[in-house]
């Protein structure tokens, strides 16, 4: 490649990336279709990749301008640029340019990059990221809007056979069941719901709270108050780790808490979402509806041989996260299918086993290997949305998905959703979003090449690459491995006999995060994310062409991840051109909140080096300074006092990796020191 835009840092650029920026976080609000597939945990806006893929390929600011399709009357994701303008501004054949994300996760940051009709290619180690890259990135391409509509076909077919089988589980009009979990006082033996505050509708119309009343036979009953006041809505019986006795008043620690539960898996459900007319009201439970739910349980029971004989129950244990432990286990919950009540496993194995039954029946195996990747997707979105993890917000009155944040929990106050009925998260929802998801990739019509491979041992070693893009993981940020497993013990069950190769949980071997859990050893967790990152940088070093461009983002918050970026880079012998803060996420982002990890990446791009050079540590420091006082004096004053400190952060370390990544060796004057970048 050329010199390009992305390797002038000019005031016009970092203008420009700062609308993009803008665009991006307006963009995640929105959720694109595309992102409705499968929850996958890191996804880098649209609008960014297609920016990146023009800043990168492109020479004029006015051409990436045209192309980008900022400031018209919706989001720039939802207008395709047109590749043949693209290729007239590039004065080439876009395909003669091959392109490579090693870590490509949900696809999202090639996606614009294969709308331009550059020659793509994108791996991922996890199995589950290269199967959304195929739900993505390959499968729309291939069969168009027809894909869509057959989907939509047996994903009813599907839906209604599972909903024939047990759907008479459930009461038509409920929509969410709201339960708690229950524990006995150590002290007086009461029976007492577990819930961080009373209210179960609280928006600007209704103010509808619970209340307790103990019985003689330390149990309890349930009341609904209405227009419930703001402190005895606040009001809670385990928070922050601790409960309160609704009888003796005593607090009771978070040990016994999780121990109660561990042991005897007490729940009561409490109240119910009802449809009535155009509507939605709060309901209290009946014995009613306690009955269906026991009725489901015991057919589940009845049945659970069979299920078992046939392997469509997840059994494979939960691996340990960021810690030595994962939080699960304290409550008993040691195995995937633990995470489900009875009911919820009921409907989980009727619908996979449809599934399978349906796509048996397509005579088209290579089409029946399309089709039931979605029909799998589906199921997976409702084990996110129906299980121990997800919970009712009583401000919204929707569920919040078991990965709302990041990984599974459990909350004392949980809900359950009935999943034949068109609520959110529910079966005809879920379906709705698959279809406009596919619709929407079918205007990505140019091929890719999508791999399952580590970045480090690539089958075809001798492919080199003109343009590396990539959004590599971050240290301890996502465990990818280990809890991509929530999905891949389902997903696996699924699609098995079309995809025999995918494994029922992720490999670990080469998933490089820094996983205090997977070694039982916070320092060498941190020494194997490391060392595989580095090895990462030097073998895309390998394959990438000598003339070849690698832009590469990265954000985290710690100065010890951004020594070790600078240090990959060096040891993998390229040199970095320019760099440029970003931001993806919007301030009130719960994520977000206070984590810069969160707010900003760093776009940091690098050429290869090619000749061998020594500095000394001591003489870079002034060089870099005015480097720096260069860098400032672009900006406009009124411009400089608008940019956020973290930005300014990131944009002066910009300049230290532009000065230190120059040379192969660096030394000091003076004797055992290290340099400290």
């Amino acid at each position: 490649l050329k010199k390009t835009l992305i390797e002038e840092p000019t005031v016009e650029l970092l203008e420009l990336f700062d609308e993009v920026s803008e665009d991006a976080r307006k963009e995640k609000l929105a959720v694109p279709p595309n992102n409705r597939m499968l929850y996958w945990w890191t996804r880098k806006p649209l609008i960014v990749g297609r920016a990146v893929a023009l800043a990168s390929t492109l020479d004029n600011i006015e051409d990436v301008k045209s192309l980008l399709h900022l400031g018209r009357e919706k989001r720039a994701y939802t207008y395709t640029p047109d590749a043949n303008v693209y290729k007239k501004k590039l004065g080439r054949d876009p395909s003669e340019i091959k392109v490579l994300d090693p870590f490509g996760g949900a696809g999202s940051l090639l996606f614009e990059t294969k709308n331009l009709g550059l020659d793509c290619t994108i791996s991922d180690y996890n199995p589950l990221a290269y199967s959304l890259q195929k739900m993505v990135l390959e499968y729309p391409a291939k069969y168009g809007e027809k894909l869509a509509e057959d989907f939509e076909k047996y994903a009813n077919e599907v839906i209604e056979l599972t909903k024939k089988e047990v759907g008479h589980f459930y009461n038509e009009n409920n929509m969410v069941f709201l339960w708690m979990w229950c524990i006995k006082c150590p002290h007086c033996e009461q029976r007492i719901p577990l819930t961080n505050q009373m209210w179960v509708e609280k928006t600007t119309k209704k103010k509808i709270g619970v209340r307790f009343n103990v019985t003689k036979d330390k149990n309890f009953t349930t009341k609904l108050v209405e227009n419930m006041t703001a402190d005895e809505g606040k009001q809670y019986t385990q928070k922050a780790g601790k409960a309160i006795c609704i009888s003796c008043k005593n607090s009771i620690d978070w040990k016994t808490i999780v121990g109660d539960i561990s042991k005897r898996k007490d729940r009561e459900l409490i109240a119910i979402q009802i449809q009535k007319s155009t509507k939605r009201e709060i309901i209290l439970s009946t014995e009613k509806d306690k009955k269906l739910f026991n009725e489901a349980a015991e057919y589940f029971q009845t049945n659970l041989k069979h299920y078992e004989e046939n392997d469509w129950i997840p059994h494979e244990s939960i691996r340990a996260i960021n810690r030595r432990q994962n939080t699960l286990w304290h409550y008993g919950i040691n195995e995937w299918n633990e995470l489900f009540s009875n009911r919820q496993l009921l409907v989980l194995v009727i619908l996979l086993k449809n599934i399978r039954i349906v796509c048996e029946k397509i005579s088209d195996k290579d089409y029946a290997k399309t089709i039931i990747t979605y029909l799998a997707s589906m199921l997976c979105k409702l084990v996110d949305a129906n299980c121990y993890s997800t919970v009712y917000d009583p401000a919204t009155s929707k569920i919040s998905n078991a990965l709302t944040f990041r990984q599974p929990g459990i909350s004392s106050n949980h809900a359950e959703i009935n999943p034949f009925i068109r609520v959110r998260g529910g079966l005809y929802n879920i379906l709705n979003n698959i279809k406009k998801g596919i619709i929407f990739c079918t205007s990505n019509k140019f091929p890719i090449q999508i791999l399952n491979e580590s970045v480090t041992s690539f089958s075809n070693k001798q492919k080199k690459y003109s343009l590396i893009i990539t959004d590599p993981p971050y240290s301890d940020d996502i465990i990818y491995g280990e809890t991509s497993d929530f999905f891949l013990v389902w997903f696996h069950r699924c699609v098995r006999d079309f995809f025999p190769e995918l494994p029922v949980t992720a490999p670990t071997d080469e998933d490089f995060c820094a996983s205090w859990g997977r070694f039982g050893d916070k320092k060498i967790a941190t020494e194997y994310f490391e060392i595989g990152f580095k090895k990462s940088f030097v073998s895309m070093n390998q394959t990438l062409k000598d003339d070849g461009l690698f832009v590469v983002f990265f954000a985290h918050s710690t100065l010890e991840a951004w020594n070790h970026l600078l240090q990959s880079i060096k040891e993998a012998k390229f040199f970095v051109v320019s760099s440029y803060a970003i931001h993806t996420e919007n301030t009130a982002n719960v994520l977000a909140r206070g984590k810069t990890s969160f707010m900003s990446s760093i776009i940091v791009v690098c050429r290869k080096l090619t000749e061998e050079k020594t500095a000394y540590f001591e003489d870079i420091i002034p060089i870099t300074e005015d480097n720096v006082k260069s860098m400032i004096d672009k900006i406009p004053p009124e411009k400089l006092l608008t940019i956020p400190i973290t930005d300014l952060l990131i944009m002066v370390y910009g300049k230290v990796l532009e000065t230190c990544t120059q040379f192969t060796e660096l030394k000091s004057y003076e004797k055992d020191f290290t340099p400290d970048f």
